[in-house]
């Protein structure tokens, strides 16, 4: 997993999106600059103000001073989106542990079925040169010998789909892990059908996810936003000071000072509090909406856990012995001239024919599981 984390571009995306959130927090903290000024009054106009000597010079710096704590508004708000990235990368991380875990059983499990797919070519095979005896003595029909060799060509085919099902899932893995080029290699590992999980214990795991967690930071977000909203309906000053000079008086100056304040008469940020507001709702209708589809998909995969165990235990514990026992018994009757061959190969059909519904139920089984588990997986991070 940690081979395949280091090398998904998507995380390279975050690390980017991090940086951003940084420099958006920096920018946020930032004071409004002040502005200089400078105002020449009562020059080149006509008779007493021809020319300069009527001319008034004033010279201001003004600042505009922020009301409401909006400075430290816009840095919480902006800290919140930063904690909605890292939950980017969470939920990101999650889906690439998904990704590789479901790519590693598929192809534990196509490396099974290659195997028994093997010996099911071989037992059709020997059927099929067992057959050829009879019917070169007479003892069964020619159409006997083409049913046999249909089935050994149908075997051929089966193992060569589960060869390329196999190239499939090992392109998949080593995809995941950053490979371009895609070695030769199996993976190990052996599927154990433990004690299926209570199915109201799996549901109780789903607030603690990536998928639920990251409602609580975009709620928390939208909080931010809706109370910037609200401090920035209050108007803010602007003061204002600075020197005027007097050229017609001889030169003589004067400080001047000043506030403005807006008139708040039509723009009270009346709207966007409404969609701030509206956006936060947004958010508790998007949860409840992913919490019943989450909800919905752990029970469908758990009632398909619950089967896919209960017909690996009838197969492994009731019909796989008896299976067993069978053609133990056929072999020493063929040993003893009691059978011959092809009810050995029967027998052997049949135990196949038990192993290879045995391997689709553990198939099943840990597909769910593999499917369970990246639905509950729990988060990282907290807010």
């Amino acid at each position: 997993m940690r081979w395949a984390a280091e090398r998904d571009p998507q995380l390279d995306i975050w690390r980017a999106e991090a940086e951003i959130a940084d420099g958006q927090i920096e920018q946020a903290l930032t004071r409004p600059n002040p502005v200089v000024g400078a105002e020449v009054e009562n020059v080149i106009g006509s008779g007493p103000f021809q020319g300069v000597d009527g001319m008034e010079l004033t010279l201001s710096v003004s600042q505009v001073l922020e009301r409401g704590e909006k400075r430290d508004r816009r840095a919480d708000l902006a800290r919140r989106n930063q904690s909605l990235t890292e939950w980017n990368r969470e939920l990101r991380l999650a889906a690439l542990e998904t990704e590789v875990r479901t790519a590693f059983v598929e192809l534990l499990i196509a490396q099974e079925t290659i195997s028994l797919r093997r010996d099911q070519l071989g037992l059709a095979t020997a059927n099929r040169d067992e057959t050829a005896k009879l019917v070169e003595a007479a003892r069964s029909p020619t159409v006997e010998l083409t049913r046999a060799e249909l089935a050994v060509r149908q075997q051929a085919f089966a193992l060569a789909q589960e060869e390329r099902a196999a190239d499939t899932a090992r392109a998949n893995l080593a995809l995941r892990w950053g490979l371009v080029s895609v070695p030769d290699f199996e993976v190990e590992g052996d599927i154990q059908i433990d004690d299926v999980p209570n199915l109201d214990t799996l549901l109780a795991a789903l607030p603690r996810t990536a998928a639920l967690g990251w409602f609580n930071a975009e709620t928390s977000a939208r909080e931010a936003g809706l109370a910037l909203a609200e401090v920035d309906a209050k108007p803010d000053f602007e003061v204002f000071g600075g020197a005027r000079y007097f050229n017609e008086a001889g030169g003589d100056a004067a400080l001047v000072v000043g506030i403005q304040i807006p008139w708040a008469l039509s723009d009270r940020n009346a709207g966007n509090i409404r969609s701030a507001q509206a956006q936060l709702r947004a958010v508790e209708h998007r949860r409840a909406a992913t919490q019943r589809a989450l909800m919905q998909s752990v029970a469908e995969a758990h009632l398909e856990l619950v089967n896919a165990a209960a017909e690996y235990g009838s197969l492994e514990h009731d019909l796989r012995p008896i299976a067993e026992q069978t053609l133990a018994e056929t072999q020493t009757g063929y040993e003893r001239g009691q059978f011959n061959l092809l009810a050995v190969l029967e027998s052997r059909s049949a135990l196949f024919e038990i192993r290879e519904s045995r391997l689709n139920a553990l198939s099943r089984y840990a597909r769910s599981l593999a499917r369970i588990e990246a639905l509950i997986r729990p988060a990282n991070l907290t807010l």
